[in-house]
């Protein structure tokens, strides 16, 4: 799936925006004056320092840390160019055309769909926040009862969104919504993948498991698991959208 048109406009409109600034510090550079002196025997004044000219520094620091962000931004860390931005920091006035160049290459790439998988590292990382919240949860619970429900419910949550985004992924796409336009819930989120070859029986029976959990502690079934089998449940998705999103 690739990222929506319209922060992919955004993206490359920023792009074009950077280069052509880049562009403008090299071909306009600030005039330095000759520096005279004068010889301290005769008195004479002779030219120390010939004129010159240089880039403006401060719009070139300026220009090079938005560029760094951009490109933070767009490149997914298993991307070739992963260390880009750490590197865009170190561009001098002696190497902001390599600079320049690495823009332009990236946009090629980024408009081309050469990192489409941006989007899934996105979701990928937010889900891998909330999975950390909800071992927080699950954590800070306390010796409460039912301490341990909520925990449950956001890992369900969160397990929900991964295989709808999982079902988005495929080519082509499997329908996460009946026919009826009502989202599909967990189970026939599972079996649909399944069937598409995703992953096994054993997986899904998996997965099935854990959607159980999710409807129990929703449905205020409080009393039908436990938070061994919470913590379990949390452990397990996040190693399943690891495997699948990461």
């Amino acid at each position: 799936m690739s990222i929506p048109k319209n922060l992919k406009a955004k993206l490359l409109a920023r792009f074009d925006e950077l280069i052509a600034a880049g562009e403008h510090i090299l071909q306009n550079p600030e005039e330095v004056p000759a520096v005279f002196a004068r010889d301290s025997m005769t008195g004479i004044p002779y030219v120390q320092e010939p004129p010159s000219q240089r880039l403006n520094w401060s719009k070139l620091v300026e220009w090079r840390t938005k560029s760094a962000t951009l490109l933070s931004q767009v490149l997914p860390k298993s991307s070739i160019h992963g260390n880009a931005p750490e590197q865009f920091l170190d561009v001098t006035a002696q190497t902001i055309e390599t600079g320049l160049s690495t823009l332009r290459a990236v946009k090629d790439d980024f408009e081309n769909g050469y990192l489409d998988d941006l989007f899934s590292q996105i979701e990928a990382e937010i889900a891998s926040d909330y999975m950390g919240q909800a071992e927080e949860l699950l954590a800070e619970g306390g010796s409460g009862k039912y301490d341990h429900v909520p925990a449950a419910v956001l890992a369900g949550a969160i397990l929900e969104k991964g295989l709808r985004k999982i079902c988005d992924l495929q080519t082509p796409p499997i329908l996460t919504k009946k026919s009826d336009g009502k989202p599909k819930t967990l189970d026939p989120l599972i079996d649909d993948l399944k069937k598409a070859g995703i992953f096994n029986d054993l997986k899904a029976k998996q997965l099935k498991a854990w959607a159980a959990i999710r409807n129990k502690a929703a449905h205020g079934e409080f009393d039908q698991f436990n938070k061994t089998e919470v913590k379990a449940m949390i452990e397990g998705i996040s190693g399943f959208l690891a495997d699948y999103l990461g």
